[in-house]
């Protein structure tokens, strides 16, 4: 009896992790998933004591991380064969996650009684957001920076390697703080296009290997962010967290708020607007349809999650935020 429960424990906690998977979708946080499948405090337990009891820690954290790994990559390369096609679709489904998770937010934001300072935060978040979806808009139709062409050759655009570094440093700094997701960062910058072709399709390294010597440094490049985001993150957002809770979190509703519009305003995107394959109204319908029933059921299964936390997974959650 007890090995069969043990495997069944596994293949839950293996499913479970499946749908953090989720998570590497723009907008899609996957702290929200995970406490929304009832993962999350698990994790972050197995995480929290892998220094003191490593191998328990590892086989605890071993069928969650090969579910994220598996259902990660297979939506991953769904999503790359679907982008060209469909972009606009794949968008309003992010933006319904994004959405539905705004709960986790809003119950940090309603902590505290909302003042004019708080509302000017809220609107400083929302305008870098946007602006930076719009930025890179800008830098494609004047020709500033191409992100995407920087990618392609990267020997002819030196500041990508640096750039890339900085941005991978700050999506997975900002990945700590419940709510935002590290791929939103990513995307709303125009890094998440060019990464994810890096490694899928025809123009990836692994199929055109005169990219494969680039390819390598710019991965290189983007794990060296995310180290010094891992390293920044335990050391520093923590800290400032804990030490500027209500203006972090002001600030974070509305710079996923301001997401929402740079989703659709940044120049991965752009282009799609004009063309008639990608532009189509039932692109609008079916993604718009989605958007609702996606973003409703998340709301839905997220605010009841959070009504049903005990005091010990809140503590939990707590020191994991803070």
């Amino acid at each position: 009896m007890l090995p069969a429960m043990k495997i069944k424990n596994w293949l839950l906690d293996f499913i479970k992790g499946g749908a953090l998977g989720i998570g590497l979708l723009p907008g899609v946080s996957a702290g929200t998933i995970g406490i929304t499948v009832g993962i999350y405090d698990k994790l972050i337990g197995g995480v929290s004591t892998l220094r003191k009891q490593f191998w328990k820690s590892i086989l605890i954290l071993l069928p969650i991380m090969l579910g994220w790994l598996i259902a990660g990559i297979a939506l991953l390369y769904l999503e790359h064969l679907s982008w060209d096609k469909v972009p606009f679709i794949i968008v309003l489904v992010c933006a319904g996650f994004t959405v539905g998770g705004l709960p986790v937010i809003l119950k940090e934001v309603r902590s505290h009684t909302l003042g004019i300072k708080d509302f000017a935060l809220i609107a400083l978040g929302f305008l870098i957001a946007a602006g930076i979806g719009l930025l890179s808009v800008l830098s494609k139709i004047y020709n500033w920076f191409d992100i995407e062409a920087a990618f392609l050759s990267p020997n002819e655009n030196v500041w990508i390697y640096p750039l890339t570094i900085v941005i991978g440093l700050i999506a997975m700094g900002a990945c700590i703080i419940p709510g935002i997701s590290g791929a939103m960062i990513l995307f709303i910058f125009g890094l998440y296009q060019p990464v994810l072709n890096l490694y899928m399709g025809d123009a990836s390294m692994i199929r055109d290997h005169s990219r494969l010597g680039t390819g390598l440094i710019l991965t290189a490049c983007l794990l060296v962010g995310i180290i010094v985001g891992i390293v920044l993150a335990s050391l520093l957002m923590k800290r400032v967290i804990a030490k500027f809770h209500d203006t972090t979190f002001n600030i974070v509703l509305g710079f996923v708020l301001g997401s929402l519009v740079a989703m659709f305003i940044n120049n991965q995107i752009w282009d799609a607007y004009f063309n008639p394959v990608t532009n189509q109204w039932w692109h609008w319908l079916v993604g718009g349809i989605l958007f609702v029933v996606i973003g409703a059921l998340t709301l839905f299964l997220v605010s009841k999650t959070l009504k049903k936390q005990t005091p010990e997974e809140k503590e939990i959650e707590s020191e994991a935020n803070h």
